[in-house]
């Protein structure tokens, strides 16, 4: 409370689904804790060992006091390799859980960016998601669990001698700002470095994912020249990065090598002085090489660290911006009543209007075509009508209901979709044809015979069971397209929207999409057609057709539509007027001879 009595509003904490995941695994975590101070206390053993052979064996030249000290020092080092081995197997542990409880969350909102943004962050989110995990079960890891314990090292350097403590202590220092430096100047150009390779890595798979673009048009060399620019960029950006940490790494070896120096050289001073003896200055040199493992093998793993964090960074920031519906509960069956009541959409990055005040409506079983120019927004409103989109202004409703609100796998029961750039999956031509479930055969069989590529897809191969391999590239664009129509009518849908269904259909192929038509028509489906071809509306009932800048320019029934855009073409064609009536003319006088 305020000293006014008001209560203070509560901040909103932005979510941070990737530490919450790691966080989950805590318990794994304290152990591998656990076991990295066990680690740190049997990492000791050499050096006592050394200590206790210099000072009690050789001094008393007892065979059976060095047997009992080597078994000792056997044990404690097989303990520590044991601990070791467990621990690495928990950071594994910790690494596999963390990207099993977000990969379908990453790959739910990389789809869910790319439908609405097609952004190209959201391709990288799996390739981050295993850029973290690997780092997490990385080594790298081992050593950041283990620098909390350098203190163990320093105090047992305290315990031989004040001055030993001292050295390692400043050689660390410097070790640390070398480290600090290292980032700054570094940093820029890594960072920069790994942007360009995961640019050029997604300029390759657009190039193959067109590649007979590239290859029928000529393009492949120019293509692979520029990709070839790019990586060389690159590469510029990682050698300068690498030619810069490889200095600041020889002089960490150099500060560290002399450390060990300076901790002999003070050892044997102390000798001299009867402040130690030789087991000290050995155990020294080898404690104060411990003590500083931790930072040289941090300065060693920082280009991944870095890798880890930017990825760490991108993840969260898909995770935060994916759209996000607010799905309610699920609803009975729906009839197929369609009705947008002023919808529109903005272009969530250009912030562009592509469609506003769209309103109709459609009764079960009625159809409309949806016409107009290029860039008019007719695909936009295909991705409305089927609630893929949001609206942002408006609504677009089946039976009532918002159906971006609608359970997507509850609504996928009812709705079928062929958009414009038909996409077929890996797998075989029934799976593509059930949404990449097993689907029931009657049912593939079903929705084969309705779209008219049964007796096509017999011909395949193997049928139904006919790999298609990576995009469908095994069949033509009318096969795929027909093949789309079919997993667009399987199941029971009661409302469905074709987008160009017959851009890569011939003659027969659209006689087959006409006899599609009427028989949706006839089980009182609802259908929404999207065509520039008008051959294929002479079925519809009604025809929408929208201006250039996304509203609507006419909608009503077909016949009405077609004949006032058939005024517009020919504003001269008016209907025809009587003929004004003429005077009579006299009468003819007959002159009698």
């Amino acid at each position: 409370m305020s000293s006014s009595g008001a209560a203070r509003p509560m901040t909103q904490t932005r979510p941070r689904p990737l530490y919450d995941a790691v966080m989950a695994n805590r318990r794994l975590m304290i152990m591998a804790f656990a076991f990295s101070a066990a680690m740190s206390l049997l990492a000791l053993t050499t050096s006592f060992y050394m200590l206790q052979v210099y000072d009690r064996v050789l001094t008393s030249r007892s065979f059976e006091t060095l047997v009992l000290l080597t078994l000792i020092a056997f044990s404690a080092i097989g303990v520590f390799g044991w601990l070791d081995s467990l621990r690495l197997r928990l950071v594994q542990r910790i690494a596999l859980r963390t990207a099993d409880a977000l990969g379908k969350r990453v790959l739910r909102a990389m789809v869910a960016s790319a439908s609405q943004t097609g952004g190209g962050v959201s391709r990288n989110g799996l390739r981050d998601l295993e850029t973290v995990k690997n780092f997490i079960g990385s080594p790298a890891i081992n050593t950041l669990m283990d620098a909390p314990f350098t203190v163990v090292f320093l105090l047992v350097l305290l315990a031989l001698h004040w001055a030993l403590l001292l050295i390692v202590v400043a050689g660390g220092g410097i070790l640390i700002l070398l480290a600090l430096l290292g980032q700054r100047v570094t940093n820029a150009s890594l960072v920069q470095s790994i942007e360009l390779q995961a640019r050029t890595h997604n300029f390759a798979e657009d190039g193959l994912r067109n590649a007979d673009v590239l290859e029928g048009m000529g393009m492949s060399q120019t293509f692979v020249d520029r990709w070839h620019e790019q990586w060389i960029g690159s590469m510029r950006k990682s050698s300068i990065s690498a030619d810069r940490d490889s200095k600041l790494t020889s002089m960490s070896r150099a500060v560290r090598l002399l450390i060990q120096i300076f901790l002999l050289g003070v050892g044997a001073l102390l000798i001299l002085d009867l402040q130690a003896t030789g087991g000290i200055m050995i155990a020294a040199s080898i404690i104060g090489a411990r003590a500083l493992a931790p930072i040289e093998a941090g300065v060693a793993t920082y280009k991944s660290y870095i890798a880890a964090r930017l990825a760490w960074i991108r993840l969260d920031e898909i995770l935060n911006t994916a759209p996000r519906r607010d799905e309610g509960m699920a609803l009975p069956a729906p009839k197929g009543r369609l009705s947008a009541q002023r919808a529109g959409f903005v272009h969530p990055q250009t912030r562009r209007t592509i469609l506003a005040n769209i309103s109709f409506e459609l009764l079960p079983g009625e159809s409309v075509g949806v016409i107009g120019p290029s860039a008019s927004g007719k695909s936009t409103l295909a991705r409305l009508l089927i609630g893929a989109w949001p609206c942002a202004a408006g609504n677009v409703r089946l039976d009532n209901a918002d159906i971006y609100s609608w359970p997507r796998a509850e609504l996928s029961r009812y709705v079928g979709y062929l958009p414009q750039d038909v996409e077929l999956f890996s797998g075989t031509v029934r799976e593509n044809i059930a949404r990449m479930n097993a689907g029931d055969p009657e049912a593939v069989v079903t929705a084969a015979r309705r779209a008219g590529a049964h007796d096509m897809i017999l011909q395949l191969p193997k049928g139904y069971d006919t790999e298609l391999g990576t995009r469908g590239t095994r069949l033509s664009g009318g096969q795929a397209q027909r093949v789309g129509i079919a997993r667009a009518l399987y199941g029971d849908p009661r409302f469905v929207v074709l987008d160009e269904p017959n851009s890569n259909l011939d003659s027969m192929g659209e006689e087959a999409l006409l006899l599609t038509l009427a028989a949706l028509k006839k089980d009182a489906v609802t259908v929404v057609v999207i065509a520039h071809r008008p051959s294929i509306l002479a079925g519809v009932d009604k025809i929408l057709a929208l201006r250039p800048d996304g509203t609507v320019d006419a909608f009503g029934p077909r016949a009405e539509v077609v004949q006032q855009f058939t005024r517009r073409a020919n504003p001269q064609a008016q209907p025809a007027q009587p003929a004004p009536a003429q005077p009579a003319a006299p009468p003819t006088q007959v002159v009698k001879t």
